[in-house]
This record gives structure tokens, sequence and C-alpha cells, in this order.
């Protein structure tokens, strides 16, 4: 204490000491804005960093473009249709709980009630291949040989054209699959005919989705045009439209099989 009341008020470390306070406090400042604009760098780029892995997410999830689709037609004995309906529900609650799965629809054909179809979508290959091995779909399979009608027939496509689903509000919805099978040379042309009728059709008064999908396997001429719409009128309404017309007049000299499509309602 003595030492510092020997320092005279003019003294020159007292007239430094206000200039070196405030060279102390500017060089804190400065180097509190430096910690937080290296703060708000860092977040930048890891926000950046997270909002495009999400985007690419997003966009592979919207395009769904390793989708693959199963598709089994399938007929019983007339009488056993309420007992094909039960394991079709059993196949399908196992089905769903299955990793990769994306949604399955049953549905039973419209004036033919012991003919259905089991439309799934798996998120890759790997999957649908992994439910193929799955203990519940050899026991439905199973239980199914002794009520079959017709050979059990079941494909696995990939992705044409496929576009968002819309929900469906009552119960008039009417689901539609047309096979086609054309000749390998009038695949090219019959591909673009399709993905033009697809675009179309979703465009069309009480239509809930218009799907396209084509054999993985060969041979590759081999396609599924899987759709629905609101009621029955509405699907009237597309049959007689000018691009359903124009679209069986461009693929019809193609196929190698008859235009046959059928009309199915939902299972639920």
């Amino acid at each position: 204490m003595g030492a510092l009341n020997a320092i005279r008020p003019d003294h020159e470390l007292c007239k430094e000491l206000p200039t070196l306070a405030a060279s102390s406090i500017a060089d804190k400042r400065a180097k509190l804005e430096e910690t937080r604009m290296v703060s708000i760098r860092k977040y930048a780029l890891g926000l950046a960093f997270l909002l495009a892995i999400t985007a690419g997410s997003t966009a592979q999830a919207q395009t769904g473009e390793g989708a693959i689709y199963g598709v089994t037609n399938l007929d019983v004995a007339p009488g056993a249709t309420n007992q094909a309906i039960a394991l079709l529900k059993q196949y399908r609650d196992a089905a769903l709980k299955q990793a990769g799965n994306a949604g399955i629809i049953l549905l039973q054909e419209a004036g033919w009630p012991n003919r259905f179809v089991i439309y799934e979508t798996w998120n890759d290959q790997s999957a649908y291949d992994t439910n193929e091995k799955a203990v519940h779909t050899a026991e439905f399979r199973d239980r199914l040989k002794p009520i079959a009608g017709a050979p059990y027939d079941r494909r696995d496509y990939h992705v044409i054209a496929v576009g968002p689903a819309r929900a469906a509000e009552g119960g008039d919805t009417i689901y539609m699959q047309l096979h086609l099978d054309v000749f390998p040379p009038g695949l090219a042309p019959t591909l673009a005919a399709v993905k033009e009728v697809a675009e179309a059709a979703r465009k069309g008064e009480g239509n809930l989705r218009y799907d396209v999908v084509q054999s993985v396997k060969t041979p590759l001429s081999h396609m599924t045009l899987f759709a629905a719409w609101q009621s029955r009128k509405a699907f009237d309404s597309y049959e007689m439209s000018d691009y359903a017309r124009q679209f069986r007049d461009k693929v019809g000299p193609l196929l190698g099989s008859p235009f046959d499509d059928r009309l199915y309602v939902l299972i639920d």
C-alpha cells in the first residue's frame, strides 16, 4: 500500500492506466467478436451440410427410382372366396411389418369375386427379395394351393412412371389393372405412350393414382398399369377421353396379347 500511495496523480503510470484499460477492453471485445464469428461460420456450414443431406433424402423418397412393385394375380375356387380373403389379409398384415415395405393393396375383381390382386411397394430389390423368402410368404402360398383356381402369378416390376397417390373419399373407389405385353420392336413407342397417358390421366377428374411399372426380369416387354379413380363414373370418363383413346390406338398394333383392363374394388 505504501508503494501505491507513493505514486503521485501526475505520475506517468497514472497517465497510462486509462489507455491500457481501454486497450485491454478493446482486445477482449475483438477476441469475443472473432469467437462469435467462428461459431456462426461453423453453425452455417453444419446447417448447410444438414440441409444438403435432407434435400437428397427427400428427392430420393419422391422419385422412388429404386422401388420395386410386386404384382400378384390369383384365382380361387368360387366357394373359397371368404377363405382366400382371410389368407390375403393375414399375408398383408405380416408383410407390412417387413423392413422396407411401403404399402400393400388388396383388390377383388369387380363382377368376378374369386379373382384377386396384391399390389405391393418395396423400397428396393433387397427388401422385396427378403419378403419373398419370409416364412409368412411361404405359408400364404402353401395355404392357397388347395383352393387355387389357376396358377399363382407373381411378378416384380420397377418404376417407369409413378406419381403421388391421393387419398380416396368414400367407398366408391374403383381400381384398374392393365397388363401389357408388347412385341420387342414395339417396346420404345409403348413406353413413350404409357408415360404420356399416365401424365394426362393424373390430371383427369377423380383420378387418385396412375402407376406404370415394367418387368425387372426378361422379357422387359411386360408392363403393368395400375390406377385408381374416385368412382366408376370417373373411370368411365377416363376410358372415353381423347388421351385414353389415343393411347389404345397407339399400343394396339404393338401388343402380343389382348388389351385387357380389369376393374377391382378394395379389400379393407
